[in-house]
């Protein structure tokens, strides 16, 4: 096991958003079925699990071929470099979604509030002119105060990140 910093190359990671999926298999049918689905060069039987709704029809969910749980979607994983490709669900293949990847949920929503105001990405990024309209210049005032307060968490952040690079610099270095 490895220190922090210790080297090696980070393993990528597995995102659902970039992962090939199965479609959701067809809702009418038999209530239990196996389809043969070929992926490269392997082929694997799944089975297809009908259930009725409580509002009249059925839903349909794959197996999960590894874990054999009742799932959506069935994601098409390369498990190593020699091994070849099979279908499993997102527990199963390791996937992630992205969101889950991201330092703070306050980045994202100022990224996201820059883009509604038509503004460039960037925490020092000058933001366009305020509209003449008033409903427009309603809606820009809202969004520019959502925007002071998500940059407002970013910057304390930042400026905590600094303040904790100092305090380790004057361990590591002494008093300059």
């Amino acid at each position: 096991m490895g220190n922090f910093g210790s080297g090696g190359l980070p393993t990528p990671r597995r995102l659902v958003g970039s992962t090939p999926k199965v479609a959701s298999p067809p809702s009418a049918g038999l209530a239990r079925e196996s389809v043969t689905l070929r992926v490269g060069e392997t082929e694997q039987t799944i089975e297809i699990v009908r259930q009725p709704r409580h509002l009249g029809g059925h839903q349909a969910y794959w197996l999960c071929p590894k874990c054999s749980a009742l799932r959506s979607h069935l994601y098409v994983v390369q498990d190593g470099p020699r091994d070849g490709a099979l279908l499993c669900c997102r527990v199963c293949g390791k996937l992630s979604y992205r969101s889950q990847h991201v330092l703070h949920p306050a980045l994202i929503r100022a990224a996201k509030l820059r883009r509604k105001l038509g503004a460039a990405p960037g925490l020092l990024a000058p933001l366009p002119l305020r509209p003449c309209n008033v409903w427009a210049a309603a809606r820009y005032d809202r969004l520019t105060r959502e925007l002071a307060a998500a940059e407002d968490v970013i910057a304390e952040m930042l400026g905590a990140t600094i303040k904790a690079l100092e305090r380790r610099k004057g361990r590591l270095h002494g008093p300059r």
